[in-house]
């Protein structure tokens, strides 16, 4: 009995720590992203669907290009600073590591920068802004990872945080201020939002000189060695994961059967719609920021499974509350932009990915609980062939839905491939290192999130109610969802 009993309070401290860690972590991540999310929508008030098409094809590329700049190290840094013999050298051989990795991407990107220009269809000062825009960002990696690594959630979080408002601060400038004063640049709108975020993240850069001083030296080419043969497979599962979160906008103005300026406006109006199931992510990624250092403390204990398996639970009801958040209050939400911006109408034609597309996030995240399990048993290869699997279903999805039904098509791609990696990863998993979730509860608390959800779109809204009886009957539904999560979960 006080064997369990000490289990059980262990395991409540371990959730306690993971919910303070999440909420400070979140308060960067979420802010962060929740600003440059904004920022996406106050834009459109100062640039064409096109323009805002350029935009979302560029930040795709760079989901790409940071996981093969940091090809794993910040996972492998976590990994090997807890090991005794490593710990030493772990950070200074990470950030060795990548800046190797971003000298030979500066080389690589001036010689065939006119090539790349030609390849994307857009200038090559666009390509140049760019190129800079991504090693000041990879480059403070190491850093960031190591405040983790320390415990130091509210610093890590100052820092992001000025990194997003030193990023709108001069987009304001740019976009707003400057011209009040009839002062202008021989620079294209989008080059604005590329010079902006060089100057973020140099200065951002500048901010975390304080942790370059647990630099050694000297490289330790055997941990380095060590460290590849771990992350490497990390850099697979990362490349691929960001084939099936980005790929879409990437390749979409290839696949679809319009001309050039209507697909990149097509474009837009998928990657505004597209912005609405990053709250989601921000929560993702907070909850990742804290939960990676966690579950690897806890690797080795005895509670580790059933930690992971209430974790895995909580997470999914926390999501859940995010989605219904979004899809019942979305007519409200829909009014307040058409009053910023009455061409904002324009881009809500394609409102109807927003729930898909969360939904896809959110099996994203399970994924991301079930996959802890391959890496603090070091089987990261498992996790490559899963990943891979996903961004081959990707890939052939959109290849064959995106000319036929537009933008929806890379939507299902996306949840397609989630939930296939989710139910691979859960079959490997319960395999391998079983794990005993509670997975009834779990699709429980997904299906009737999904139902209130249908039960407003083809029920409540084609009435025709007002707005404020819409939004009344929306705070209802998701008022019945936490109460009867609350119902029953509160004995524990």
């Amino acid at each position: 009995y006080c064997r369990n009993f000490t289990t059980s309070n262990n395991i409540l401290s371990t959730l306690k720590r993971l919910a303070t860690d999440t909420a400070a972590y979140g308060v960067s991540s979420i802010l962060a992203r929740l600003i440059n999310f904004l920022f996406g929508f106050l834009v459109i008030k100062y640039i064409t669907q096109a323009e805002f098409g350029t935009f979302t094809n560029f930040y795709a590329y760079a989901g790409f290009i940071q996981i093969v700049l940091t090809h794993g190290m910040e996972t492998a840094f976590f990994r090997f600073a807890n090991k005794e013999d490593s710990k030493a050298h772990a950070f200074s051989t990470a950030f060795y590591s990548i800046l190797i990795a971003a000298l030979v991407f500066i080389i690589l990107i001036h010689i065939f920068q006119q090539s790349i220009a030609d390849y994307v269809k857009e200038p090559a000062l666009y390509v140049k802004f760019f190129l800079w825009m991504m090693v000041f960002d990879t480059l403070a990696a190491i850093p960031f990872a190591a405040l983790r690594k320390q415990g130091r959630p509210i610093l890590f979080a100052a820092l992001k945080v000025v990194n997003i408002l030193l990023f709108i601060v001069f987009n304001i400038l740019f976009f707003i201020v400057l011209p009040k004063f009839n002062y202008y640049f021989d620079f294209t709108k989008v080059s604005y939002i590329f010079i902006s975020n060089i100057f973020a993240s140099l200065i951002t850069l500048l901010l975390l000189v304080k942790q370059l001083r647990l630099l050694h030296f000297s490289f330790d080419w055997k941990l380095h060695k060590r460290m590849l043969s771990y992350s490497l497979p990390i850099m697979l599962v990362g490349f691929a994961g960001m084939i099936n979160e980005v790929l879409d906008r990437i390749i979409m103005t290839r696949l679809l059967p319009f001309d050039d300026l209507t697909n990149k406006e097509q474009l837009g109006i998928y990657g505004f719609n597209y912005k609405f199931s990053m709250l989601v992510t921000m929560f993702l990624q907070a909850y990742r920021y804290a939960a990676e250092p966690l579950f690897f403390r806890h690797a080795e204990k005895s509670d580790s499974k059933k930690i992971l398996a209430e974790t895995m639970k909580y997470y999914t009801i926390c999501v859940c509350i995010l989605f219904l958040a979004i899809v019942l209050f979305l007519p409200i939400i829909q009014y307040g932009f058409i009053l910023y911006s009455p061409k904002s109408a324009s881009y809500f034609a394609g409102a109807d990915i927003i729930p898909i597309l969360l939904m896809a996030n959110i099996c994203l995240g399970i994924y991301f609980n079930i996959s802890t399990w391959y890496k603090i048993t070091d089987k990261t290869y498992i996790g490559a062939i899963i990943s891979i699997i996903g961004a081959t279903i990707t890939i052939v999805m959109n290849i064959i839905l995106v000319p036929k039904i537009g933008y929806f098509g890379g939507a299902w791609a996306t949840l397609t491939c989630y939930v296939s990696m989710v139910i691979i990863g859960y079959a490997t998993e319960q395999k391998y290192y079983p794990i005993p979730y509670d997975y009834k509860r779990i699709l429980f608390y997904l299906g009737f999130a999904v139902v209130l959800f249908l039960i407003l779109k083809y029920t409540v809204l084609p009435i025709n109610f007002n707005l404020f009886i819409n939004t009344t009957i929306a705070f209802v539904f998701i008022t019945v969802y936490i109460g009867s999560a609350y119902l029953l979960e509160k004995k524990k």
